[in-house]
């Protein structure tokens, strides 16, 4: 597998409208959304398993039209403006069992998404690959750290496509491996260009091609009805959104119990803490070894009666070793991978030689779901799922086939986590029907969001990773996985004080929080001194009083599909502010706080852009927007803005713990005019997740009545005018 080349149009014959050997089969679903089937001996059915909701979209009529000419031409129409243009000639064409679709994209275009990528936030430009990798294994040393590793452990084959009049989503439902030009040249031995023009295509090197097009006026529209097709995330429990402790080196009840005595003694509120592969017996998954846990249900409990929540890693890698027992019952149900010989691939991973379940079959998810039931009844919380690129060490991955060896590898590679994660939720829910579940995976295809979070992968401690971290989860959240977020502050290498505190200011209000280093020196949030200790606490804190506020965009996220973090384009672009729209380092949480954290060694400054509306700073106060400003921190700061007429749903007081309570909230109001307006807001709230199942009910859903020269106390509500 070339990681970093792709398949040129030059290699391919174009495929007139009407040739016996294709059936382009085009399907109009509603609510502007298209999809494009193309039938032929070449490739039989599809073999994707990411459950795409084709039924939620009929009820609206589109405005918009998909049609093939008979030259092959592929055109679409939207409310008058040509939204879509393939090549003329070479529209649809096939090499071998490769195909491709050549387009002319408007001038002006922008492209966003393409999932989980560190090649920059706007994608003009960018040649790739969507093939799952163990980053680790398959890059240099100095890619890794310093430069770019594309592609990387999670495959959303999805382009966002921003014109001045509207929005376009390109999403490809193939797990074969899918490639991408938007514009990019042609190079010699990375020396020089070739010549020629800069192309625009995408397509796959094999698999049926199934292609959604997704239409509407701004990247809000076309972001939810793909998080809607691709499943929406849902509800997380309270606990997830917190704060979560990790290590490689967690292993036993004594570091467990350790760790949560020292969060108490800082009063550091947190919720998780994670075992690494330690835990287990010779890193044999499913099992604890005794010499860390001498009674794991008794001992997990004793840690879960403090408030936290222990989450165990799983790793897919089954120990090949006669006489372990889940190695033998997977052997007995015949449930592992085969290879061409009908044997039981073989790969290698910590354990080191090992076999690994078939996720393709339902055998496989069903006896992988009964592991996880047993493993749950030790009274873990949430299960981490590592590994699953399918990673598989030094042992090549060609021969790990699926469906009983009957199907290549290409067939399931970059959906293999997500039948990991399908199997993983099923074994939660079923062991604990009335706890809402809880799962964070490494590696992911369409529609993981419906199942698990997702971490960002192994990064490393220093700047560049930092500054990559915020475009990434930017793409993520537009491509179908909103619950997202990178390991701080960094997981390979040493972080110093100065980049652990400014890692936890970048990151304090991504979706997902979590700790994690790989075993050097300790990154825990005591580890760096007194004054490092503290602004980690302070930013800590901050994220447990804005939990209503994140657990309310999670709430319109399972509802709406708007994603938790946001581009300042998406917030903006329907404005015109095209100035916005690579702006890779400010971000949207949620429609209403902007960040723009410093993000180089030894930074006190940078230039912030203010959309057109006004702005409330916490250390400057209101502030007019539509302008460039340079802002300045101190040891303790981040600059974060409030836009107008923000309502902001926060817990009382200073919070030191992790004790929540929804229901006991104050609402910040932000006006920066006089007012005699009504404003309504509702805050939602439910036991946050103690009682899955349970409706979200809410409360405060009365209209709030207040203006900027009314002074009068309120306990419920604060004023910022």
């Amino acid at each position: 597998m070339y990681l970093h080349k792709i398949d040129h149009p030059l290699n391919f014959s174009f495929i007139k409208n009407g040739e016996e050997r294709f059936d382009f089969i085009i399907h109009d679903l509603g609510s502007d959304l298209h999809r494009l089937e193309v039938r032929s001996r070449l490739w039989g059915d599809s073999f994707s398993q990411a459950g795409l909701r084709h039924d939620l979209f009929q009820h609206d009529k589109s405005d918009s039209l998909l049609s093939l000419k008979e030259g092959g031409e592929l055109l679409l129409n939207y409310r008058g403006i040509r939204a879509f243009k393939s090549k003329r000639t070479e529209s649809f064409g096939v090499c071998g069992n490769k195909w491709i679709f050549c387009f002319d994209p408007d001038p002006a275009t922008l492209f966003y998404g393409m999932g989980e990528k560190n090649n920059g936030f706007e994608k003009s430009g960018i040649k790739t690959k969507f093939w799952n990798t163990d980053v680790w294994a398959d890059f240099a040393a100095d890619d890794i750290e310093n430069g770019t590793t594309d592609p990387m452990y999670l495959s959303v084959p999805y382009i966002l496509i921003k014109s001045n009049e509207h929005c376009l989503g390109i999403l490809i439902d193939n797990p074969f491996p899918v490639f991408m030009n938007l514009g990019s040249k042609e190079t010699v031995a990375r020396q020089q260009d070739a010549e020629g023009e800069r192309d625009f295509y995408f397509g796959s090197t094999g698999g049926k091609p199934v292609v959604y097009f997704i239409l509407g006026k701004t990247m809000d529209e076309v972001t939810c009805k793909l998080q809607k097709l691709c499943g929406t995330t849902p509800l997380p429990p309270l606990w997830a959104l917190g704060h979560h402790q990790s290590r490689w080196g967690y292993q036993s009840f004594r570091d467990l119990d350790d760790l949560k005595r020292k969060f108490r003694k800082y009063k550091i509120p947190n919720d998780g803490l994670w075992l690494d592969i330690g835990y287990m017996d010779g890193f044999r998954i499913f099992t604890f070894n005794d010499d860390h846990f001498s009674d794991p249900e008794k001992e997990i409990r004793e840690i879960q009666k403090s408030g936290m929540h222990v989450v165990p890693i799983l790793d897919p890698g089954v120990k090949l070793d006669p006489g372990y027992p889940v190695y033998d019952d997977g052997v007995k149900e015949d449930i592992f991978c085969k290879n061409s010989e009908g044997k039981d691939y073989v790969g290698f991973v910590w354990p080191g030689a090992s076999v690994f379940p078939d996720f393709s079959t339902e055998a496989g998810r069903r006896w992988w779901m009964k592991k996880v039931y047993e493993l749950a009844g030790t009274g873990i919380s949430g299960v981490w799922l590592d590994m699953n690129d399918p990673a598989t060490g030094s042992g090549v991955l060609d021969e790990m086939r699926f469906n009983r060896g009957q199907h290549a590898h290409e067939t399931n590679h970059n959906q293999y986590a997500l039948g990991m994660q399908m199997a993983s939720m099923e074994g939660l829910v079923k062991r604990n029907p009335h706890l809402r579940p809880f799962l964070l995976s490494r590696s992911g295809f369409i529609g993981t969001g419906r199942y698990s979070a997702v971490w960002t992968g192994d990064n490393v401690s220093n700047y560049h990773h930092l500054r990559q971290s915020i475009p990434m989860a930017l793409n993520l959240s537009l491509s179908g996985i909103p619950f997202n977020g990178p390991d701080v502050p960094g997981f390979g290498g040493d972080a110093s004080s100065e980049l652990m505190r400014a890692w936890y200011k970048a990151a304090f209000l991504f979706p997902f929080l979590r700790n994690h280093c790989a075993g050097g020196k300790n990154q825990e949030p005591w580890a760096f001194g007194k004054k490092t200790r503290e602004v980690v606490a302070h930013y800590i804190s901050l994220r447990y009083k804005f939990l209503p506020y994140i657990y309310n965009l999670f709430i319109e996220q399972e509802e709406a599909g708007r994603p938790v973090l946001r581009p300042m384009v998406y917030e903006f672009d329907h404005k015109g502010s095209s100035a916005l729209a690579k702006i890779d380092d400010q971000i949207m949480i949620g429609s209403s706080i902007m960040q723009a954290p410093l993000l180089y060694e030894g930074q006190t400054e940078r230039n912030v852009m203010l959309p057109a509306c006004a702005w409330f700073s916490p250390s400057a106060g209101w502030l007019k927007g539509d302008r460039k400003l340079t802002v300045r921190e101190t040891g303790k700061s981040t600059p974060v803005f409030i836009r107008e007429g923000a309502v902001i749903p926060m817990q009382t007081g200073e919070r030191y713990s992790n004790e929540n309570d929804l229901s006991d909230i104050e609402l910040h109001l932000f006006l920066n005019r006089k007012t005699d307006d009504t404003y309504n807001y509702t805050y939602s709230f439910d036991d946050g997740g103690k009682t899955y199942g349970n409706k979200v009910r809410s409360r405060h859903g009365r209209p709030v009545s207040f203006c900027t020269h009314r002074k009068k106390k309120n306990r419920l509500w604060r004023l910022y005018n």
